[in-house]
């Protein structure tokens, strides 16, 4: 059998003539997804798809690349427009030329790439991950977490050489207020492809910590780097993890023209690591503010309730100086009367009896002697009861003065949470009625030895 035998080098020749007469100059807009990339020696060699939905295999795959000459200048356009450097998965429009090599084949020779393409295709994508973090009902769930009071335990995830974490630390540490801020570090990339991954593996590493108990935040920051590395903070496994936290979560990225998903998600979105920090140091001294105006209203009531107090124990002096006057005068009154009395009754005696004298004189001194007796029993009787109600009025308005000192020291905040009292507080406001706080709200309850916090639940 005849067989019409040709060299390799022969067919490539042929195939070089026919892409020269077919495609020579010209070039095509063409959609495609990056499936590989890579820069060597200035150079970006890609390798184009375009994914099938039915199938894993890709329609079609080409290798391409930009020369170094025009990759720098098109990938600073593409980076300043889209805010995102050139990666993997990523769809761009690009003016390719079809080139043949008799030794390497065909590959794409990329002229341009149009951002606005991949920037709508971000956006689109970025949109899904928000939609679908709605419709899963927890796009909210971190931003409706109460922050606490005071700010004063935080978890910090960045990188451990990052400015932007020593600019965190060193403003809360210098802070001029001289609040003190606990920090623990868990290390994470905060950049890249793999920086979600990263990023979720910190979160739960401090789900697991021995120090998650006493957290009151966590802090994702990230200092100096450049705005294309925004994409990965669009990742929706990261945002939805974030959203996701028991702990409210604030985010100081470095971000000011562009919010991420893990931005809106997040509790607070402060920018910068600074802001977070400033916005902490500020958090606690607003508190502090607040419980000097609560300890200066108790002091003030506490002194207006002894000033109270010490008008009526002067009163209750009053008026018993005035009542034992007035016993004692009515007492002189009537021993005077008394005295009058036994003065006549003798002399009236001694008158009628004179004649008598000497028959009746055992007889009126045993009269007389009864009735000094009967008079000197009922003179130590009044005597007595004199004594003992003076004693009774004086015990009690002493009984009277130490209930006012001790209802003084009971209104001392002091002694009042030593007792076992306490007071609780939502939304940093004293709760009088159960009412007042909803249905699964976090309160917190403030006594002698610290403070907790608790749920509402029925």
């Amino acid at each position: 059998m005849d067989k019409n035998i040709i060299r390799l080098s022969d067919l490539a020749k042929e195939i070089t003539e026919v892409f020269r007469k077919n495609f020579s100059m010209e070039r095509y807009w063409v959609s495609a997804e990056i499936l590989g990339l890579k820069i060597n020696k200035g150079h970006c060699y890609l390798q184009l798809g375009e994914k099938d939905d039915r199938s894993t295999q890709p329609k079609a795959e080409f290798k391409a690349m930009v020369w170094s000459s025009n990759f720098s200048m098109l990938h600073h356009r593409f980076v300043s427009e889209t805010g995102n450097e050139l990666q993997e998965n990523m769809e761009i429009l690009c003016k390719v030329e079809v080139q043949f090599h008799e030794r390497f084949g065909m590959s794409l020779i990329v002229h341009d790439i149009d951002p606005a393409y991949t920037l709508g295709k971000i956006a689109i994508e970025r949109k899904k991950t928000v939609d679908k973090l709605k419709q899963e009902r927890v796009y909210f769930l971190n931003k409706q977490k109460e922050l606490p009071s005071v700010i004063q335990n935080v978890a910090v995830i960045s990188s451990a050489d990052a400015d932007g974490f020593k600019d965190f630390t060193t403003k809360l540490n210098e802070n001029k207020f001289g609040v003190v801020f606990h920090t623990k570090l868990f290390p994470s990339l905060m950049q890249g492809d793999n920086a979600p991954s990263d990023i979720i593996s910190a979160l739960n590493k401090i789900k697991n910590h021995s120090c998650y108990p006493y957290l009151h935040a966590v802090v994702i920051v990230r200092g100096g780097g450049q705005t294309s590395s925004l994409s990965c903070y669009n990742d929706y496994l990261l945002a939805y993890e974030v959203a996701n936290f028991n702990l409210p979560i604030l985010t100081g990225i470095g971000h000011t023209a562009d919010v991420s998903v893990v931005d809106e998600v997040a509790n607070l979105n402060l920018i910068t690591p600074t802001a977070v920090a400033d916005f902490i140091i500020q958090h606690a001294n607003s508190f502090k503010e607040h419980i000097d105006y609560l300890r200066d209203g108790i002091h003030a009531y506490a002194n207006l309730c002894i000033e109270s107090e010490e008008e009526t124990v002067s009163e209750l002096m009053n008026a018993i100086s005035s009542y034992v006057s007035e016993k004692v005068q009515d007492e002189k009154s009537f021993f005077d009367n008394l005295a009058r009395v036994m003065k006549q009754i003798i002399t009236q005696e001694i008158i009628s009896e004179n004649s008598n004298l000497s028959h009746t004189k055992d007889k009126i001194r045993l009269f007389v002697d009864s009735i000094l007796l009967k008079n000197k029993n009922q003179l130590l009787f009044d005597h007595t009861e004199l004594k003992n109600k003076t004693n009774f009025v004086t015990n009690r308005e002493e009984n009277y003065l130490r209930l006012a000192q001790m209802k003084n020291n009971m209104l001392d905040p002091y002694n009042i949470l030593m007792r076992g009292f306490s007071y609780t507080l939502y939304n940093d406001q004293l709760v009088f009625d159960p009412k007042e706080v909803p249905l699964g709200a976090e309160v917190e309850t403030v006594v002698f030895k610290g403070r907790f916090k608790s749920k509402k639940t029925k």
